[in-house]
């Protein structure tokens, strides 16, 4: 049996009850529980309505609070990090399985589909979707490529989407991510990271399944909509930088271990339908986040860019006056982001500021020289561009291990 989860702050009750009553009317689910940020219109609508659903699903719902748990931003970590506490101290389920509270396209196959992966034997379940080639900007071109500079030779930079809110989780994984600090302390966007990070490092077997309708919820304005959430994934990505995935050889839970031999089995569905809706969708306001480049430059700023390659400098700099992003290309942002990696410091303001003007910059060059030029063709280039980025820092890491050998 399975306890179902829906983290929420502020969406659309009537939207969140339903996904409640999808969930709560599964054979194979045994509560459901929400999980609100704060006593605001949506969870007054939940504290209404959750009694009827009760008594007409004869299922446990419930409505809780969030813990304050971690020490970043109270946010979508500590929700989460809620759950699996209460999972552990109030329920005998097996599973927890997480679902985005927002979702319109929301079914009953998506628990099924989760839970028939648990039953063939898989700790973690992730879905993944279909996704417009403009969206999951921050998936692509921080997550992707953090995984696929930092760890080339593991299976992170190949799950689907690393950031993904709808995922299962036996008790075993549950119990383990609850013992590390990095996880409990992740209380803000970061928290889907650390969960791929560490069931990756301790090399929980995992299946992707496909759910070809797409996760259709509200969309995005303009890219500064999504500044904070760049902010803390990047600061997440930065600090595991250092963190080896190999396992310790003292770890007590290695017993899963005996099917991977230092690899995990990992299997993802196969992609076979694409919604119109998806493939002709702009996933942000490209016009309204031009003149995001233009705004609240400082002159620390202007100091900062001095650490990065004189192109990119340069490049930014000209936004001072009007829109510029071409120089941001592939190689360019590459070499961003190492600098980025070495020197960015999520309190700063000013750094906030500036990284999240050379995402920008990124995101409306491949808007503008690779989306524009359709679906497929942008899907298969941002899929080679992770190839090419891992290529790239396996090169460098054996050039690195080669000379430490001639030493």
């Amino acid at each position: 049996m399975c306890l179902v989860v829906f983290p929420f702050k502020k969406e659309n009750p009537q939207v969140v009850l339903n996904n409640v009553k999808i969930a709560a009317q599964h054979p194979r689910v045994e509560e459901v529980l929400c999980v609100g940020v704060e006593k605001e219109e949506t969870y007054r609508g939940l504290e209404q309505n959750i009694p009827s659903l009760k008594m007409d699903t004869n299922k446990e719902i419930n409505l809780i609070l969030q813990e304050r748990i971690g020490d970043k931003r109270p946010g979508k970590g500590d929700g989460m990090n809620t759950a699996l506490k209460y999972f552990l101290e109030e329920t005998d389920s097996n599973n927890i399985l997480f679902f985005d509270s927002d979702i319109v396209t929301f079914g009953p196959h998506w628990i099924t589909k989760a839970i028939e992966g648990a039953d063939m034997g898989y700790p973690v379940v992730r879905h993944y979707f279909p996704r417009a080639s403009t969206d999951a900007m921050i998936t692509w071109m921080i997550t992707k490529t953090g995984f696929a500079l930092l760890w080339p030779a593991s299976e992170l930079p190949w799950i689907e989407q690393p950031l993904g809110g709808e995922l299962l989780f036996n008790r075993s994984v549950v119990e383990k991510l609850v013992q590390e600090k990095d996880v409990m302390n992740r209380s803000d966007w970061g928290i889907d990271t650390m969960y791929t990070f560490y069931t990756v490092k301790y090399g929980y077997p995992m299946l992707e399944t496909y759910i070809s309708e797409g996760k259709l919820h509200k969309l995005y304005g303009k890219l500064s909509d999504l500044r904070t959430m760049l902010v803390e994934c990047f600061d997440t990505i930065k600090s595991l930088k250092d963190t080896s995935l190999a396992l310790s050889a003292k770890s007590p839970d290695t017993e899963h271990l005996s099917v991977c031999n230092g690899g995990i089995v990992h299997r993802a569905e196969h992609p076979h339908e694409v919604p119109a809706e998806v493939f002709e969708k702009i996933g942000f306001d490209i016009e309204g986040s031009l003149t995001l480049l233009v705004e609240n430059w400082t002159p620390r700023m202007e100091e900062l860019l001095d650490l990065f390659p004189r192109r990119v400098r340069d490049g930014l700099l000209s936004n001072r006056t009007s829109p510029s992003f071409s120089f941001m290309d592939e190689h360019t942002w590459r070499e961003t982001y190492y600098v980025l990696l070495e020197h960015f410091d999520s309190g700063d303001e000013d750094w906030q500021e500036l990284i999240f003007k050379l995402w920008t910059s990124r995101v409306l060059c491949y808007t503008t020289t690779i989306a524009l030029r359709g679906y497929f063709f942008a899907m298969r280039y941002l899929y080679s561009m992770i190839d090419r980025y891992m290529s790239h820092s396996a090169r460098q890491i054996i050039k690195k291990i080669k000379g430490t050998d001639r030493k």
